[in-house]
């Protein structure tokens, strides 16, 4: 279906990124382990107040991870060079982690921050305050991160695509979200297209590697119908929905894991509550991978609705094999675990399902 030479590259280019992501697990799974054994004696030296000290326990905690991650994402970097994905320079790949370093402090600072603050006040109950302060935080940042993401992109200046757009925003009942380009063929040779935003904010981003001629207009067509099915169908919406079902239970165990060794008023506890939230985390992505998963083979569904277009789309996914070195059917682990989408030959196999219904 997909070409015996396209598979085979696709294989082992990802591959090589699923064990890296695997080793690169381990990694930090054991650097926790250790610094969980060292962070009350860490936090106790620093002399400072309980939440002065739980923050600074936290940003080491946070810059040992990327220090652990850091071969592991320079092997990717250097992985997608030598297979002409990445074009990016030797030294925007090494100093990219710098620049995750910086926004994860930040990040890493403002949350430590709000919980320390509300398990002083509140002692084990801080995670009920903490579940709705940061729901509220990670909605207003759904809402607010496209308007940021358009800087720099512009209007779909095809009249014939832009038409197409209009008349698939009808048929899904989609509205009229903003639907920009994204310029990234000095970055990548990737294709992609995505979904953000809430209300007003609501936005479809393609990237410019999507319309350099590698693929048809009307398998560029039907990915921007998909990506306008997310939001015809309110799945960011559910998402936050899912984030909350989700996020408050794990905000409880690690409550109650710290609570045993007396709580996150103590700072040396930190790292215990970042060790119990990688577990968790690992624990619950195979469950939110279904998840997500079931959402686009919807966008999927209503794609092919809004274009009537099956062999359209089979090409697309067929594409993806070919332009993205994507293996069209990874591994059970690789898919209970890294996979958000169904498996392309599993989208193929659904558009021909369409086919034999729209007969």
């Amino acid at each position: 279906m997909f070409g015996a030479t396209a598979v085979d590259a696709g294989v082992r280019y990802e591959r090589f990124l699923d064990y890296g992501w695997l080793l690169g697990t381990i990694a930090k799974v054991l650097a926790l382990v250790v610094m969980v054994r060292r962070g009350p004696r860490l936090a106790r030296s620093l002399g400072l107040g309980r939440v002065n000290a739980g923050l600074i326990t936290g940003v080491l905690v946070m810059t040992v991870l990327w220090a652990v991650s850091l071969p592991f994402r320079i092997a990717t970097g250097w992985w997608e060079r030598r297979h002409g994905i990445s074009k990016e320079r030797w030294g925007t790949i090494v100093v990219l982690p710098w620049q995750g370093l910086l926004s994860g402090t930040v990040t890493t600072v403002i949350v430590l921050a709000i919980v320390l603050l509300l398990a002083k006040r509140f002692a084990r109950n801080w995670w009920i305050s903490a579940a709705v302060i940061l729901l509220a935080l990670g909605a207003m940042q759904q809402f607010a991160a496209p308007y940021a993401m358009r800087i720099g992109t512009h209007p779909i200046r095809s009249p014939r695509l832009a038409a197409a757009v209009s008349r698939l925003e009808s048929r899904e009942h989609a509205g009229h979200p903003a639907v920009r380009v994204q310029q990234v063929h000095d970055q990548t040779t990737a294709a992609n297209a995505f979904a953000v935003g809430i209300g007003p904010s609501s936005s479809v981003f393609i990237w410019d590697t999507m319309l350099n001629g590698r693929f048809t207009p009307r398998e560029v067509r039907f990915v921007l119908g998909h990506e306008l099915a997310h939001l015809a169908r309110t799945h960011l919406w559910k998402g936050i929905a899912w984030g909350a079902l989700i996020g408050i239970p794990l905000l409880a165990a690690i409550a109650l894991v710290t609570g045993r060794r007396g709580g996150l008023r103590d700072p040396g506890n930190v790292p215990l509550a970042f060790l119990t939230l990688t577990f968790l985390l690992l624990a619950v992505t195979p469950f939110t991978n279904v998840v997500s998963r079931r959402y686009e083979a919807e966008a999927d569904w209503v794609g092919l609705r809004g274009s009537q277009d099956p062999e359209a789309a089979k090409g697309l996914f067929k594409g993806f094999v070919r332009v993205d070195l994507a293996d069209p059917s990874p591994p059970g682990w690789v898919h209970v675990f890294l996979d958000d989408h169904p498996t392309l030959l599993t989208r193929v196999e659904q558009a021909e399902a369409f086919e034999g219904v729209a007969r």
